[in-house]
Order: C-alpha cells, then structure tokens, then sequence
C-alpha cells in the first residue's frame, strides 16, 4: 500500500510522527472551512466554470462562512450553531437586517 502526502519540507527531513501530524493537518483544512463550503453551500455541485465568475461567487461564499462564524461565536445555546440555523436566521423577514449588515462601513451583530 502507498500513502501519499505533499509537503513543504523534503521527505529526509521529516521522522515518522512529523509525518503523521503533517497528515492530520492537511485533514484540518478540509474538515474546516472546505467541510462547511460542500455542505452547507453546496460547493462541490458548482456548475459555474469561467474562472471570473468562480473567484467572486468563492469570495461571497467565503463571506457567507464569515458571517456565520461570527454569528455562531455569539450564540449562547449551542444547539443553534449550524450554517443552517445562521441561514433560517437570516430568512425572509431578516434580509433588511442581513442587506444593512454587509453594505454598512462599521457593521455590529
């Protein structure tokens, strides 16, 4: 069996736990942020493909998980702390709320 990893430092320079945490690392990074951009905002079903139109819809896709880690470091009951409840939150009847937030020069939550 072959396990591949990509790293910065060369192969020669990294022991075996070195290499197991630079393993768990990388996973990090998908279980992150990546996780909540598949799932929550359905970014691997993107059909979009001129390279312009990608960079602005992953940058208003990465300002969606702003605003919503920011809202969710506020939430005092942790059972509504999903990307789902931030949207549910901001539905029909907070859309003034979430428009003012993102166009205002000093927004507070």
């Amino acid at each position: 069996m072959r396990v591949a990893l990509v790293s910065s430092p060369p192969p020669e320079k990294l022991n075996a736990p070195q290499w197991l945490c630079a393993n768990r690392q990388s996973w990090g990074i998908e279980n992150g942020l990546l996780q909540r951009l598949d799932v929550s905002l359905h970014d691997d079903r993107c059909q979009v493909r001129s390279p312009n139109e990608l960079w602005i819809l992953r940058m208003f896709r990465r300002l969606a998980n702003c605003l919503f880690m920011a809202w969710r470091s506020r939430q005092s009951k942790p059972q509504y702390q999903s990307n789902t409840d931030f949207q549910f939150a901001l539905g029909e009847d907070n859309q003034a709320k979430a428009m003012g937030f993102v166009t205002c020069k000093r927004p507070k939550l």
